[in-house]
Parts: structure tokens; sequence; C-alpha cells
């Protein structure tokens, strides 16, 4: 009875460290080494976010360091579009100030594999908002951190999937 009890216990402990293991690992093609960034467009009026994801989704691939950034003969390429931004009052003091603006970002996401010419990724939408409070932070500190945000949210779904 003890065996058995030790057997499923280490049965469940190989089970977890397998599926922590493999959820690791990605769900990219083996073939896949390095990519290229296109440069992000824009169907909104906000000036220079799409340069600012290129940017940031460029530096944080080079930071996870899975695969190289290669504009030459990259094994796959990512591009995108900025389809949505915008600033909301969500709440107001007792003398219609606004305490609390919500952003939202949204863009379109594709990945595809030069190789073959099958997308990995295909317009996949992906969106992210925030709450900031004008008292203490600025629009432009809060869209920073939003463009970040949404930046990691597009690599981490390039590189390991939803």
């Amino acid at each position: 009875m003890v065996t058995r009890g030790f057997n499923h216990c280490f049965f469940t402990v190989f089970l977890l460290l397998f599926s922590c293991a493999y959820s690791f690992k990605g769900s990219l093609p083996e073939n896949i080494k390095s990519v290229e960034v296109d440069q992000f467009r824009s169907s909104i009026t906000e000036y220079g976010l799409e340069q600012e994801i290129t940017s940031l989704v460029t530096e944080s691939i080079v930071r996870d360091g899975r695969l190289s950034i290669d504009n030459e003969t990259p094994d796959a390429r990512i591009s995108g579009s900025v389809s949505y931004f915008a600033r909301t009052a969500v709440t107001y003091t007792g003398a219609e100030e606004v305490e609390q603006y919500k952003l939202e970002l949204r863009v379109s996401v594709s990945m595809d594999n030069t190789s073959d010419n099958e997308y990995i990724i295909r317009d996949e939408a992906v969106s992210e908002w925030l709450l900031y409070d004008p008292s203490t932070e600025t629009f432009d500190a809060a869209k920073q951190r939003l463009i970040l945000q949404t930046s990691e949210t597009v690599v981490r779904r390039c590189l390991s999937g939803w």
C-alpha cells in the first residue's frame, strides 16, 4: 500500500515536471531560429504608437533570447497593425473632475514561417488596457506603460502561444 502511494506521488511529480518543461518550450516550429519584425502599421490618429510597438517588440525578442533578429534571411516574420487606441474617463470626483482614466490599445499581429509561407499566427487580436489616476501619473507615462504591456503580450503570443 505504501508502494502504491509512493508510485502515485512519483507519477504526479513526473507529470508536473513534464508539463512545466513543455510549457517553457513554447509552440514555435523547430526550424524557427530567427525572426524579422516588420514595421507595424497604424489605422489610428495617435501618432507614433506603431514605431514604439515595433521597437519594443524587437527589444523584447532580443531580451528573451530564444530567437535572433535577422532582417536578411529570417526563418519567420512578425507584422502587425495598431487598430484602436482610446482614453476614456472612468470615475469622477464629486466636483466632476476625472479621477481615473482607462487607456485601451488593440493591435492585430501575424507571424509567418518564411520557409513554407505558412502562418504561425494570422491576424490575432491583442488587446490590453489599464487604469491610471491623472493626479499621480501623466497621460504619457500611462501610455508608455500600456505600450510596453501590449508589446510584451505580442511577443508572448508569438513565442509561446496562448
